[in-house]
């Protein structure tokens, strides 16, 4: 339509018709709500003959409405707003229109005491909604220097233009949503793959399976063939545990404690009387199938023995203990803390090739909303030493969920 619409007061069905479907038409092949904002404005003013159109939307933090697209006085060249205003919802008439989502037709503004000057003083208003599932997210203003300039034909075009873009914004914003969940769908696949390879490495480490065979070769060497016999079964149970488990994100509590003392005995046979431990499940009887996430329990256990074990030539002794309710696990573990040389822990290689357990605590918690807690922190041994150190864990009982 080559025509502008001139000010008059009558404009036909025809008219109208062609109006609305060249504004339809114009935004077609548009996926940016900015283009579709600056199309709308420089519509307004092409097709329907305004002196100007400002476009804005709702910013709901704020509770402002922002200027985003502008034709007229107020953009000199390009998509550039001069001196562009945020009003605040309920304040002048377009801050009316977008705390009521009704239009406002003003014949001359000097009788209209709410009127706010934006660029410069003119005596009609017309502002109408841009609606969105039935909530205002926008408005479109315009004003005119000639008194009484608008008419109600303008108010249903300006309406019915409001309603086509908005139904666009819609398709806009679902395709923009889409693009986002599928980001982080992608994103959450990708720490879930890290999760199973971190897992694989964690329960199959070369750590774990090279000391275990050094520890059979000692007592081979030995003549040991009762405690080598013992120490290769003992490794075959965790094994055979450890790859049942590998696509698993969750295991019950009985099979851990079982993994738990497969894997403390093993200790012990390489530590001898160095290692004393002890395991305990309160109310396991009433929840037999309870289940926690699975990886955590083996990667702090194993990180606190070799802490202390490592650097340590005293006694060790670990005490852990479940305790069990319908909603949550949760896991206590205390263990002497007899570390001699805090400046080798903290520039240990072998340490520091330990994937810490919060790391997994934390990426299980990005990936799932199991909301994972833990605290760590100094308490009093068994035997009345105050130089112990004592790990809990909250987990989700995941058989409740």
């Amino acid at each position: 339509m080559k025509q502008k619409v001139k000010s008059v007061k009558s404009i036909s069905p025809k008219e109208i018709e062609e109006i609305l479907y060249h504004f339809s038409k114009s935004m077609h092949g548009m996926d940016s709500e900015d283009q579709l904002l600056w199309d709308m404005a420089k519509n307004c003013i092409s097709i329907l003959g305004f002196e100007d159109a400002v476009i804005y939307l709702v910013d709901e933090n704020n509770q402002v409405l922002v200027q985003k697209a502008a034709l007229g006085p107020k953009n000199p060249t390009g998509t550039e707003i001069l001196n562009a205003l945020q009003i605040p919802i309920g304040e002048g008439i377009t801050g009316k229109v977008a705390q009521t989502g009704l239009p406002i037709l003003i014949s001359d503004t000097r009788n209209y005491p709410e009127y706010i000057q934006d660029d410069e003083f003119r005596l009609s208003e017309l502002a109408v909604p841009i609606l969105l599932d039935g909530k205002v997210i926008g408005v479109i203003d315009s004003e005119n220097s000639e008194a009484d300039y608008f008419s109600k034909q303008h108010l249903r075009i300006l309406m019915a233009v409001s309603s086509i873009y908005s139904s666009h914004m819609a398709r806009i914003r679902a395709e923009k949503k889409a693009k986002e969940e599928q980001k982080e769908r992608w994103k959450i696949q990708q720490k879930a793959t890290r999760l199973q390879i971190e897992a694989i490495s964690a329960q199959l480490s070369p750590h774990f399976v090279f000391n275990s065979l050094n520890a059979i070769q000692h007592y081979i060497l030995l003549e040991d063939k009762r405690s080598s016999l013992r120490f290769l079964s003992i490794f075959g149970k965790l094994l055979r545990y450890f790859l049942a488990q590998l696509h698993e994100e969750s295991v019950t509590v009985s099979d851990e404690v079982q993994m738990l003392d497969w894997y403390l005995q093993l200790q012990e046979l390489r530590y001898g009387d160095k290692l004393k431990y002890s395991i305990q499940v309160v109310r396991l009887e009433e929840f037999p199938q309870a289940k926690i996430p699975s990886i955590i329990v083996q990667s702090l256990i194993e990180n606190l023995l070799e802490e202390q074990i490592h650097l340590s030539d005293g006694n060790i002794g670990i005490q852990i203990s479940f305790e069990l309710s319908f909603e949550l696990v949760e896991l206590n573990v205390l263990i002497n803390k007899r570390i001699e040389n805090e400046e080798f822990v903290q520039n240990s290689a072998y340490l520091k090739s330990l994937t810490p357990w919060q790391d997994y605590i934390r990426l299980i918690n990005d990936i799932r909303p199991y909301r994972i807690e833990s605290k760590i922190g100094p308490a009093k041994c068994p035997d009345g030493n105050e130089n112990c150190k004592s790990v809990s864990i909250i987990f989700p009982n995941l058989f409740s969920s």
